[in-house]
């Protein structure tokens, strides 16, 4: 494959990425609105859906918030009954902010049109192209830590240097 041919095709991977990214947040600001709560809600609700049961002290440092905004956010999810808090059986006194049936039942017929199109989508490919596909998701995915850390780590300097 020829440079430039590369660069264009890198090129317009990258507008894909950028336009995918777009479509996403669309997505979730629409997700937000039907279920009557925001995006920072909404992110908090994927967390503990896709990755179980966590503390709020879990989640509060997983979404870089303080933990009284994580209290009032994990209130104000509570009282639209989308989470519940939980003993956890490992430990005694601490709480699990757990999802409700109530949230699961409200969130599949939103999700189901898009996994449906995602799988249909998905059966096209070989195992080896889905491979291929999984590989560079995760690799992008996993890049997208460095370049948090450098906008955090510039933000910091700059609030250092300027006060």
């Amino acid at each position: 494959m020829a440079q430039r041919d590369r660069a264009a095709l890198t090129a317009a991977i990258g507008a894909a990425l950028a336009d995918l990214q777009a479509a996403y947040d669309d997505r979730d600001r629409a997700m937000a609105e039907a279920l009557g709560i925001n995006r920072t809600d909404l992110r908090c609700l994927d967390l503990i859906v896709r990755g179980g049961p966590r503390t709020a002290t879990e989640l509060a440092a997983r979404m870089h918030l303080t933990r009284g905004s994580m209290t009032t956010l994990i209130d104000r999810l509570e009282a639209v009954g989308y989470v519940q808090r939980q003993g956890d059986p490992q430990h005694g006194r601490r709480k699990l902010i757990v999802p409700t049936a109530a949230l699961m039942a409200a969130i599949h017929p939103l999700l189901k049109p898009a996994i449906e199109n995602g799988q249909a989508r998905l059966a096209k490919y070989t195992g080896a192209e889905l491979r291929l596909i999984l590989g560079f998701l995760r690799e992008t995915h996993d890049g997208q830590g460095a370049v948090i850390d450098a906008i955090r780590g510039a933000r910091r300097a700059d609030r250092v240097i300027n006060g």
